[in-house]
């Protein structure tokens, strides 16, 4: 490990290869400041100021700037930093395209390769790590190819409107995997940190099984697996994060169809002893290996892979279902007679036997007519601002988008917005001070703020809240949950 403390570090370099960007912990590792750096070419700032001990990494790096790698390359080479330290890197060169598929720039990722253990070799957890921030790269890039066709398909048969609609459906679908994802992360970093929190309510267990086959459904559907699901013929209760809980049987039934074959029937379970509720998710896929299985639910200790060697997920679903249900106070654990043998994945969880519940009242339909309002989008990335602003337009609504706080406390003194969003990292003014700025506004004091942004952790809602804002979504906002804002907006 280098003085640093951190093992990455990010160059980005624009189509000629001159360095536009060098984090902090690249500075630390290759001994050079950003400012030393910018507007210089990689090769020199690699070979000048870390003296770089042979030439594969700046090949590397040309091949990619040259268009010779329309993928990333990586290679691990020792190095020697300006203050005559050693130290060997993992280099890895991504191509970054526009949309017209020329080059626009080149992201180099520098990673001290791990430290061998004292026989000569990365511990087991350090090598998990390696494959899980590998994965992570994997994983959020594969999404957007998909997205990226299907955008060019609808350009291209802009006329074919079966052929448009199959494309917005795969958007959608990539979006909606892309999203868990990073809630899967922001989950994990929640956890870690100790701040993760749960709102607890009394709720029916059939109520947290039919949400999680809910939540679950597209990839169950998608391949074609026969569900056997089994509740208890009266109803049952716990206390419990609904949400929370259906998203974690979810992970539960999304694993049993990762390592199942198109086809395979998944069989749900629940049921309910004096003392407790036990749910049982059952495939007939894998199964757990015996090397593997003590490690199932550890991070990085199992990064998913499957049979034929490639990935699906960052590997700390089950991770995060363990956590979980142990908040609850509950556990979790897993059965396997072995590989190719299908596993059986159960969840102990308390029961409540509290007489008085009453069902939660049923969501109000949504109104056929809802009053237009006058509202503010600001956010300094355009598209998201004026995509957005598109969308509110075709319900009706008044809309101004602007992209940095300065603009939005400009447009709102001659707007006057009933209803504004803002992004949280904007330029000039970010979201918090212009929702400072706004509420001293005589408009302003009416004004319903609601911060939209990707700082998603539950002490961010608390910043937003205390800097004024009434509501705190994260990107990209669920629809339904806009909606919901908007309603009330218009219905005070």
């Amino acid at each position: 490990m280098n003085s640093s403390g951190s093992r990455d570090g990010i160059i980005v370099t624009d189509e000629s290869g001159q360095v536009t960007f060098v984090s902090r912990s690249a500075e630390l590792l290759i001994g050079r400041g950003a400012q030393t750096c910018l507007a210089r070419p990689l090769a020199e700032v690699l070979t000048g100021a870390a003296r770089l001990n042979g030439s594969a990494a700046r090949d590397s790096f040309t091949r990619v700037l040259d268009g010779e790698a329309a993928a990333e390359l990586t290679d691990s080479h020792p190095l020697l930093r300006a203050d005559g330290s050693s130290i060997t890197l993992d280099v890895t060169s991504t191509p970054m395209h526009r949309a017209d598929g020329t080059l626009a720039g080149v992201v180099v990722s520098l990673r001290e390769t791990a430290a061998p253990t004292a026989a000569g070799m990365p511990s087991d957890q350090e090598r998990g790590q390696d494959d899980f921030f590998a994965i992570l790269a994997h994983e959020l890039r594969n999404p957007l190819a998909p997205i990226r066709n299907a955008l060019q398909i609808m350009q291209v048969v802009q006329d074919d409107g079966a052929t448009t609609a199959a494309a917005r459906v795969i958007i959608e679908r990539q979006l909606k995997h892309l999203t868990r994802l990073i809630d899967d992360l922001l989950d994990m970093s929640r956890l870690t940190q100790g701040t993760f929190e749960l709102s607890k309510e009394r709720t029916a267990l059939s109520n947290v099984i039919h949400l999680a086959l809910d939540i679950a459904r597209p990839q169950l559907e998608g391949k074609q697996h026969p569900m056997q699901i089994e509740l208890p013929a009266e109803e049952i209760y716990l206390t419990a994060d609904t949400n929370r809980l259906a998203q974690t049987i979810a992970n539960l039934l999304h694993n049993a169809s990762k390592y199942s074959s198109t086809g395979s029937p998944i069989h749900i379970t629940a049921c309910g002893t004096p003392e407790e509720i036990i749910v049982r998710v059952i495939d007939q896929g894998v199964g757990i290996p015996a090397d593997m299985f003590e490690h199932v639910f550890d991070p990085y200790g199992q990064v998913d892979r499957l049979e034929d060697g490639t990935h699906d997920g960052f590997g700390i679903g089950l991770t995060l279902v363990k956590r979980i249900i142990e908040l609850h106070g509950g556990t979790a654990t897993a059965t396997s007679a072995g590989r190719g043998r299908g596993s059986e994945f159960i969840l102990h969880l308390p029961r409540d036997h509290d007489a008085g519940f009453n069902e939660a009242p049923p969501l109000s339909s949504p109104s056929a007519e809802i009053q237009k309002l006058r509202i503010l989008v600001a956010d300094d990335n355009r598209d998201a601002a004026h995509t957005l602003a598109m969308l509110l337009r075709l319900d009706g609504h008044e809309v101004r988008a602007v992209h940095d706080g300065v603009e939005a406390l400009a447009a709102g003194d001659s707007f006057e917005p009933q209803l504004v969003l803002l992004d949280i990292g904007m330029p000039l003014l970010d979201g918090y001070e212009t929702a400072r700025q706004i509420q001293q506004r005589p408009w302003g004091k009416q004004a319903h703020l609601v911060a939209l942004t990707g700082w998603g952790l539950e002490a961010d809602r608390r910043r937003a809240i205390a800097a004024g804002f009434h509501d705190h979504l994260v990107k990209p906002a669920e629809p339904e949950a806009l909606r919901a804002v908007i309603e009330r907006v218009a219905a005070d």
